[in-house]
């Protein structure tokens, strides 16, 4: 070595003017690199540990809206959708690559081209959008790393499922309460498949929609509106602490029913409530299911949706951005634009708050929160034992200098 011909040479030539001290630590270097050539394999090895547990994929520990901590091994590959809401979700989200297996109605969604792009993909029809609907052997035969369920449709399916062990995330979805959750819903997502600042982006848009919705909304603020949804045994309504009801508070309207929840109601109700419009949202419903639940010998304005303003006003995702504009067409052609303007009314802040406490994630793929603590605990172990190599080292001079 050259610290080695360096002794040397000072051994045999000027060891007479070249004081002790500094010859002994020309020979302390040279031990010390002579350990540290020994100990060059440990340290590459533990640099390619390092390089190796900071790329990798790591876990994704979701809390769902069931109160269950889901794990997933990695970013999902494979993922059933079971709802369109949720279709729609991964669409924005740029993740229909991801899926194997979608519902019903998610085959047929025209929104951007969803059920076109499932066709081309040749996705699998796991039935539905009711659990009762959904073929369970569909889903186990398409092995998913996950099943995207919604709570108030899909929840009987979790102990079957589970049985399996097919994983399972729920979100909110038609049992939201309010957009706050129907954002919450997207976030969720956005951070099973590692795309939270994708997830971020569509609740801004869906924020500005409602926003700007307000200000189009503005001349009908304070009408009362009922939104009818089936009629199965009664008249079937958007009451009261559903996402429904909150949309329409945040565009300045106001939610004529009284009940709570999705619930089924007789003629008589409605005609107490006394709405300024009546809008039906029911996929199947004609001028005759009308006629026969009685609505229109109430002799208050009525407008039947077509099918496409059904989905927009029904679906707790991504179309809700789309609901002002549904809404005001059907004000503008059974109201006509009023003479008066009511008072206009502050809009409820539309946001979306994830607790710290109910979701975390553990991912990697770019260093995100969780992975990056995982992977400074390593790496401090790391410089942890690179420093008590050098310490001992240097105990080791002084122990061999005394």
């Amino acid at each position: 070595m050259l610290v080695d011909c360096y002794i040397l040479d000072l051994d045999l030539q000027w060891s007479g003017y070249i004081s002790p001290s500094l010859i002994y630590s020309l020979r302390v270097l040279d031990n010390m690199s002579k350990r540290i050539h020994r100990w060059i394999p440990t340290l590459l090895l533990l640099l390619v540990a390092l390089s190796v547990l900071t790329t990798a994929e790591q876990s994704i520990v979701v809390e769902d809206v069931l109160g269950r901590h889901v794990e997933l091994p990695g970013v999902p590959r494979r993922v059933v959708s079971m709802a369109p809401s949720i279709t729609e979700v991964l669409a924005e989200l740029d993740l229909l690559d991801r899926v194997v297996g979608v519902d019903s109605f998610s085959m047929s969604d025209w929104y951007l081209n969803t059920s076109g792009r499932l066709r081309e993909m040749g996705i699998v029809d796991v039935g539905g959008y009711w659990w009762s609907a959904i073929r369970v052997e569909e889903i186990l035969g398409l092995n998913p790393d996950v099943v995207l369920a919604d709570s108030g449709a899909h929840k009987p399916l979790l102990e079957t499922l589970e049985s399996y062990n097919v994983t399972v995330v729920y979100i909110h979805g038609g049992s939201a309460r309010s957009v706050n959750e129907v954002l919450s819903d997207i976030y969720t997502i956005g951070l099973v498949f590692n795309e939270t600042s994708r997830a971020e982006e569509l609740i801004g848009r869906i924020t500005s929609g409602l926003n700007e919705g307000f200000k189009i909304l503005r001349p009908y603020s304070g009408r009362r509106i009922l939104v009818v949804l089936d009629f199965w045994q009664g008249i079937w309504v958007a009451g009261r602490a559903t996402f429904i009801d909150d949309v329409l508070s945040r565009l300045g309207l106001v939610n004529a029913a009284t009940t709570y929840g999705w619930s089924a109601v007789s003629v008589e109700t409605v005609s107490k409530w006394s709405p300024d419009l009546i809008i039906v949202a029911c996929s199947y419903a004609t001028n005759e299911t009308i006629r026969e639940a009685g609505l229109y010998d109430l002799g208050k304005p009525i407008v039947l949706l077509n099918s496409t303003e059904v989905d927009i006003i029904s679906r707790p995702g991504p179309l809700i951005q789309l609901v002002p504009q549904v809404l005001y067409a059907a004000l503008e052609r059974r109201l006509g634009k009023p003479v008066e303007t009511p008072t206009v009314t502050t809009p409820q802040a539309t946001t979306v708050t994830v607790k710290e406490t109910e979701t975390t994630t553990i991912t990697t793929q770019g260093g995100m929160a969780g992975a990056m603590e995982i992977n400074q605990a390593v790496a401090i172990t790391i410089v942890v034992a690179i420093v008590v190599f050098f310490t001992g080292l240097y105990i080791g001079s002084r122990r061999r200098g005394s």
